[in-house]
Order: structure tokens, then C-alpha cells, then sequence
């Protein structure tokens, strides 16, 4: 993981966007952040939208213990954050695959907080890491039918 957004200047490499379609704005920003000089943001303000939009990474180097546990913790700030489904919002997860692509694992945590809030700590947990894991997907984005613009920023996988 790569939770120092500012190590590489014009790169924030291994995020990467996913942006299905236009109407997100997907990018980093230089004004806003947690710590460093730099946070990645995702908005959205087509209400009619379904998709959603995510930073994402990828981490295949050597897998934690089998049983042990993952977390992955983001700050996240929220600028007009508005759901307009009850079980969506600004979210982070996590996807451990086999060596075949297959997901054997997965969790997410959704954050609650709408409106304007400053940096908040958002955690999502996994028990019991599996033996044939061969990477770990990490997650930051906002969900399909959530207008507004969110921050995040240190973002890191910790192994416990």
C-alpha cells in the first residue's frame, strides 16, 4: 500500500481510478488533504446516476499469515455528501483473491455521514485470512446514487 500520497510527485501510483462513466470526477488534489501534500477525491452531481466510481490498488506481494487479521483504514472529508439510497454512501473495502483471480474473502464498511464533515477515520475488517490468498484488493470510493465530493486520504493495510 501506498498510504503517502505525496511520495511521488505527479503519481500517486498504485492507485488507480475506475471510473465508469463521465459524470464522476475522479482525480487528487493539492488543496485538501489529511497529512502530506495531496489527497485523492472522487465527486459526483448527477443524481439520476447508478454507477459508482473508486481508487483502487492491489497488493500481491507476501500474503499475512493464514488466520491473522487485515484492516484497512482511510480519512475520509466529505463535501455535500448527500445518499440518496439508504445503504450507500462514501465506502472503503477490501477483496482477498486466490491465485486464479477468485475471491475467497471480502468486507466493506459504508460511512454514515452526510452533509459537510471534516477528516474522519473509516476502518473495514478481515478475520481469518485465508491460506490460497495470492493478493489483496483495497478500495475507496463513493457508491452509485451518492452526490457530493469525498476525500480520502492516509490510507493503509495493516496486518494484526
Amino acid at each position: 500500500m501506498n498510504p503517502n500520497l505525496s511520495l511521488y510527485q505527479g503519481s500517486v501510483l498504485p492507485w488507480n481510478s475506475s471510473n465508469i462513466r463521465e459524470q464522476f470526477e475522479i482525480g487528487t488534489d493539492s488543496e485538501v488533504f489529511y497529512s502530506g501534500n495531496r489527497s485523492l477525491f472522487i465527486v459526483n452531481i448527477d443524481s439520476t446516476e447508478f454507477a459508482s466510481a473508486s481508487w483502487n490498488q492491489t497488493y500481491t506481494g507476501p500474503m499475512p499469515k493464514e488466520g491473522s487479521t487485515i484492516e484497512l483504514l482511510a480519512f475520509i472529508k466529505g463535501e455535500n455528501i448527500k445518499s440518496l439510497r439508504a445503504d450507500n454512501n462514501i465506502f472503503i473495502s477490501l477483496i482477498v483473491r486466490s491465485g486464479k483471480g477468485e475471491i475467497i474473502k471480502s468486507n466493506s464498511v459504508i460511512n454514515q455521514l452526510e452533509g459537510d464533515f471534516d477528516w474522519y477515520l473509516l476502518k473495514v475488517t478481515l478475520d481469518n485470512f485465508p491460506a490460497d490468498a495470492n493478493s489483496i484488493g483495497a478500495s475507496v470510493g463513493l457508491n452509485s446514487r451518492v452526490l457530493g465530493k469525498a476525500y480520502f486520504d492516509e490510507i493503509n493495510l495493516f496486518v494484526r
